[in-house]
């Protein structure tokens, strides 16, 4: 007679397997708001670049003309909504001074930042200071 040799069962138990989802949301609670955080952080990042380029621009349009347009358009976004404001009168095609304001919006509005704001003599100012 042949003895029947036990073999080695295969899978996991499901202890294990609820070890290894505990682990993994464990694991996820630490990593997503940290991921949150480093995308908002890269998203005011974009911004606030083109917040500066689109001073430069229009730095260059009140070299040329000697003043600043009354309305200015800005790159569509998901996350911020722009603001553009001068001193130009109703009817005036140049003001001297000018204020871009960005409001979070969508994924970004729970931004610990919130509004961030620059004007013709580069001062830049934020909700929360530290976060120019």
């Amino acid at each position: 007679m042949k003895t029947e040799q036990l073999r080695k069962p295969y899978g996991f138990t499901l202890v294990e397997l609820m070890i290894v989802i505990a682990i993994i949301g464990i694991l996820y609670s630490v990593a997503l708001p940290s991921y949150t955080s480093y995308i908002q952080k890269s998203r005011r990042a974009d911004v606030q670049q083109i917040l500066l380029q689109q001073t430069a621009v229009l730095e260059r349009q009140y070299t040329r003309v000697g003043g600043y347009p009354n309305t200015f358009t800005f790159p569509t976004s998901d996350y911020y909504s722009f603001n553009y404001t001068t001193d130009a009168t109703t009817g005036a095609s140049n003001g001297s001074e000018f204020t871009i304001q960005v409001t979070p919006k969508g994924a970004q509005k729970s931004d610990e930042c919130g509004k961030l704001s620059v004007n013709q003599s580069g001062t830049k100012s934020a909700d929360k200071s530290q976060c120019w």
